[in-house]
């Protein structure tokens, strides 16, 4: 299956970390004299999930959408946490010279984009958290949680067709759009046991909680009204703690609002950047 919005999406590139000796894929649309926009996706993602804001902000942005250890091309990393991802990323945007940016961070993403935006403040400019909360505030990285474990064994046994479509299924019950759901569908499928392992270890172990205080940047947190895998709750956790920080709620969205009304999406977030 092909879709058009992905086709049109720079391809892989490769940075090969000295230090982890670990390979970090990335799509890097570059353009002279324009801020950069770091885009780091969700569990059911990779680098394409964020196809509909490439075509959206090109024009107005330089734009670099990372794949998480384990995801896309990017290789797997032992003992993993966001903290050595996000000194990771960090390692590959001095590489590229890219020296102040804003992060886009959808529910995993946005996990790493908290540790990111105080791991290296001075760089970040603004912030936008979409979907997401602290972490869960486990103390062990093993066994995996239930519902991380429950993935691994369906990876194992379900074709990679089936799999994008029991988890976007899971993810959107009830979702009408077909193209949409083709959309995440496709890039599902593409989640290797490395990446569930590697992603699930990182988030379980996570708790962000006396981190959100020490963020200083702007950062806008944006929530959907139909949201079955982050409740409202959790995101506005974050609101509470984070001092420079603005809630919006779309309505009529679940967990994916980057493509269910990327529209609303894409300009919340242009205004807020904007400004």
């Amino acid at each position: 299956m092909s879709l058009s919005i992905i086709d049109e999406l720079p391809k892989n590139e490769i940075y090969n970390d000295r230090i982890s000796g670990l390979r970090l894929s990335y799509r890097y649309v570059k353009y002279k004299n324009k801020k950069t926009i770091v885009f780091l996706h969700g569990y059911n993602g990779n680098s394409k999930s964020w196809a509909y804001q490439f075509k959206f902000f090109k024009h107005n942005y330089s734009l670099i959408s990372f794949d998480f250890p384990g995801f896309g091309e990017s290789d797997n990393m032992k003992d993993p946490d966001m903290f050595k991802v996000s000194n990771l990323i960090i390692r590959a945007l001095e590489n590229l010279k890219i020296k102040k940016y804003y992060i886009i961070g959808h529910s995993m993403g946005g996990m790493l984009a908290q540790i990111l935006s105080t791991n290296n403040n001075s760089s970040v400019i603004k912030m936008v958290l979409s979907c997401t909360h602290k972490g869960y505030s486990m103390k062990y990285k093993k066994p995996l949680r239930e519902p991380y474990n429950k993935r691994l064994q369906e990876r194992h046994k379900l074709s990679d067709v089936e799999y994008g479509k029991l988890r976007i299924s899971k993810m959107l019950p009830g979702f009408q759009d077909k193209k949409i759901f083709d959309f995440l569908c496709l890039i599902s499928q593409e989640t290797s046991s490395e990446a569930i392992v590697c992603g699930g270890s990182s988030m379980q172990i996570l708790d962000t909680t006396d981190v959100l205080p020490k963020i200083k940047v702007p950062c806008l947190i944006l929530t959907g009204s139909e949201d079955i895998v982050v409740s409202r709750e959790k995101s506005l956790f974050l609101y509470d703690k984070i001092k420079n920080a603005l809630h919006i709620e779309i309505k009529g969205v679940g967990h994916a609002p980057y493509c269910e009304n990327a529209l609303e999406f894409n300009e919340k977030i242009s205004s807020f950047l904007s400004t």
